[in-house]
């Protein structure tokens, strides 16, 4: 068996290179369910095998889509946070991940993520219906091993990869008063809420900027 801290370093190679890569969800996940294939049972990994990421995208897309047009992050919003928290069916049941979006009214990439705690925009739609993170914490139960975490935080970040862009092109770069820009970028972050802060990159007129 994997050692904790391996799969610890294991998860964070594959999220970076989500991140450099921009990798587009269908790849991401592919790759990610190969690196965690040791942790599973064969059942557990035909299974994830069979899940069709291209839907998955297309109604995340949707959501992120309809979240900014129907509630509109206000002015003062900043910064923005895909997070994660553990949740369940009831007691004694396996955890899943759900998946969430905040806005910030500050950045400060060197703070550990505390930024991300103050949210300033709480959209009733932040939850999306992603069933695909609850099948993956039952197909690999997190008291087993790292492999289900895994999974889920690749597929988070690499939803905040691609919705990072939708935010850029539905948002555009508000002026404030007397047509000054007022944000020149959007800082995305991502992460489990009592984990690490992953900065995705920044949301620019010209698309998704990689952080250096």
């Amino acid at each position: 068996m994997i050692g904790e801290r391996d799969e610890y370093e294991i998860q964070c190679d594959l999220i970076q290179r989500i991140i450099s890569e921009q990798q587009p969800l269908e790849i991401a996940m592919r790759d990610a369910i190969e690196v965690v294939k040791p942790g599973l049972s064969d059942e557990s990994y035909i299974q994830l095998q069979e899940i069709d990421f291209g839907t998955v995208l297309v109604q995340s897309e949707e959501w992120i889509r309809y979240v900014l047009e129907t509630e509109p992050p206000p002015m003062r919003v900043f910064a923005f946070w895909f997070g994660m928290f553990d949740t369940s069916d009831g007691p004694g049941d396996d955890e899943w991940q759900q998946m969430y979006i905040s806005g910030a009214d500050r950045f400060e990439v060197d703070d550990e993520g505390e930024w991300a705690c103050g949210c300033y925009w709480e959209p009733n739609s932040r939850y999306p219906n992603v069933p695909e993170l609850e099948l993956i914490g039952k197909l690999c139960p997190f008291r087993e091993n790292q492999a289900g975490f895994t999974l889920s935080n690749s597929l988070v970040t690499a939803l905040a990869v691609n919705h990072a862009k939708i935010i850029s092109e539905v948002l555009g770069f508000k002026r404030g008063l007397f047509g000054r820009r007022k944000h020149s970028e959007y800082p995305i972050a991502c992460g489990h809420d009592a984990g690490d802060c992953v900065v995705v990159g920044y949301a620019t007129s010209d698309g998704l900027r990689r952080p250096t």
